[in-house]
């Protein structure tokens, strides 16, 4: 697949003819709501030779054509692809990061895992039924521990059987979450009390086998700086005891770009000795912007090449699923006066710009779209979320750093409470 920038004229019956297909497939490959509504700026799948976005930082004076010879791809396909045409004189500015298609000439093999709260229902094996073709491992969350030892369970039966039917290697991920939040103090007692400890890994390891699960995943959050070492030493006692059982340990963790021990939050995690004790592992490169927080978008290229760039410094690339967000935020302005946002999947926020008829921006920076609109009740809104341009250029860094593969969050309907706490 390629990537197609609309701009303002262009419509949908053309765009599909000269690539050769048909609006319908174009609707769908783009889950688009109508065939003949479109707006500035939105960034459409194509068929075509498989491309990514690789960054390019303009120069004073430098032109389309001399930006397309440096990278050999024709002129008139980067112009399509990054929306500017260099006969109207619409161009990007010196110093703007712009996105240049990169042809894969080589193609690797990478793994994908996906997250899932399940339902319960047949909406979850119709999101296998989906997606299930695209993924290596489905992370079912979760497994709650309880301050005793004990798990409450997800509802994942149907689930787990869609997974089995698409062959895909479900996880069992074990939270620290109780329901409403990452428990700091939970999660103390848990590693801290050491025949707590054992009875949680007893507990994970019978539920593991009898239902059915490869692997665990770990997801302990909000952890204090102090349990480091004992989150350590938790997750070599897990390791050892799933692959003695024939599973795999694999653990979520929060993004950093240095090892400061005594970080909030982020400085339980010990990123070197835990990329050895694990399988491989899945960076939460995500939640930049969040409910609570200023409008800005979800996962910024430039915060994603700082976690990677810190984290392949001490972990090998082999074990690094790179985390990738299916959703955004909407955020009533001015902030913070307007309240919190909500959460928006990312179709769902392409598909409003359209209804609303307004275009859809491009920061460079942070290689994210984003949008403005004014709501039925007159209050403006800003949306920042990842589409197939966004993608495009995270997908890339899996190739730049050679990593194992991505982790998406979250499958399935988005729901605020869990971008807030993921």
């Amino acid at each position: 697949m390629q990537v197609y920038t609309v701009v303002t004229g262009d419509e949908l019956r053309l765009i599909a003819e000269e690539f050769g297909t048909t609006p319908r497939e174009l609707m769908r490959l783009n889950e688009l709501p109508h065939q003949d509504v479109l707006v500035p700026g939105l960034h459409l799948l194509v068929p075509g030779p498989p491309t990514l976005a690789q960054p390019h930082t303009v120069q004073a004076g430098e032109s389309l054509a001399a930006i397309a010879r440096r990278y050999g791809v024709p002129q008139a396909q980067l112009e399509r692809y990054a929306g500017y045409r260099e006969t109207t004189g619409r161009l990007p500015q010196a110093g703007e990061t712009l996105l240049v298609p990169r042809r894969i000439e080589r193609k690797r093999a990478i793994e994908v895992n996906g997250y899932m709260v399940p339902s319960g229902a047949t909406g979850d094996a119709n999101v296998l039924q989906d997606v299930g073709r695209a993924l290596t491992f489905l992370s079912v969350f979760s497994y709650q521990a309880r301050a005793d030892g004990s798990l409450t369970p997800p509802r994942d039966t149907v689930a787990l059987q869609a997974a089995n039917r698409q062959r895909v290697a479900p996880l069992m991920t074990v939270t620290n979450f109780d329901g409403n939040t990452f428990n700091t103090e939970l999660a103390h007692t848990l590693l801290a009390n050491g025949s707590i400890r054992r009875r949680l890994l007893d507990n994970v390891l019978r539920t593991a086998r009898s239902r059915g699960y490869r692997g665990v995943n770990l997801d302990f959050e909000h952890m204090r700086p102090g349990d480091r070492p004992l989150y350590n030493q938790f997750v070599r006692e897990v390791g050892q005891a799933v692959r003695a059982a024939g599973m795999t340990l694999s653990i979520a963790m929060g993004p950093k770009t240095a090892d400061l021990p005594q970080q909030a939050w982020m400085g339980a995690f010990d990123y070197r000795t835990l990329g050895q004790e694990v399988d491989f592992l899945m960076l939460m490169t995500y939640e930049w912007g969040w409910v609570g927080g200023p409008p800005q978008a979800v996962a910024p290229l430039h915060q994603v090449r700082a976690v990677l760039d810190y984290a392949t410094s001490v972990i090998p690339p082999s074990k690094i699923l790179m985390g990738m967000s299916l959703y955004g935020y909407d955020w009533p302005l001015p902030f913070p006066t307007a309240g919190r946002a909500s959460g928006i999947a990312n179709n769902s926020a392409q598909n409003l710009a359209i209804q609303e008829q307004v275009p859809i921006q491009w920061d460079s920076r942070s290689a994210s779209p984003y949008f403005r609109y004014r709501a039925r009740d007159g209050v403006p809104h800003i949306v920042w979320f990842d589409d197939a341009l966004s993608a495009s250029a995270k997908l890339n860094l899996v190739y730049e750093y050679n990593l194992r593969g991505v982790s998406f969050w979250l499958l399935g309907k988005v729901n605020t409470r869990w971008g807030l706490v993921c």
